[in-house]
């Protein structure tokens, strides 16, 4: 597997791990629970690690469009899921318009 594909899946790695330390953060109560600050800081941990390996191949404004879109989709997706968050029209359709830009982004590398 080439370097190019191997920076992509530590990318999507990135931010999944972005989504769990921002489900952590909440679970954490303002960091009053250990369990769960230990967890958000190692998801930190792990987000930051994989972006610095992604971002040797991959271009910056690229990357962390990437990244900061599949956190933000991917947190507001859990907090519907599992906090019972809103899940009105207009929220899942800025979801997808994230998705959108997210995609455009990585299609526009491909030209």
């Amino acid at each position: 597997m080439s370097t190019y594909w191997l920076s992509w899946g530590a990318l999507l790695l990135a931010g999944a791990c972005e989504v769990l330390w921002a489900v952590g953060l909440k679970l954490s109560n303002g960091f009053s629970n250990l369990g769960w600050t230990i967890a958000t800081g190692i998801a930190i941990a792990c987000s930051m690690g994989l972006m610095a390996f992604a971002f040797r191949t991959i271009p910056l404004g690229t990357g962390y469009a990437v990244w900061t879109g599949i956190g933000a989709a991917g947190t507001a997706i859990v907090g519907m899921a599992l906090f019972d968050e809103p899940r009105d029209w207009l929220r899942v359709a800025s979801i997808a318009m994230i998705v959108a830009g997210v995609a455009g982004l990585k299609i526009g590398l491909l030209r």
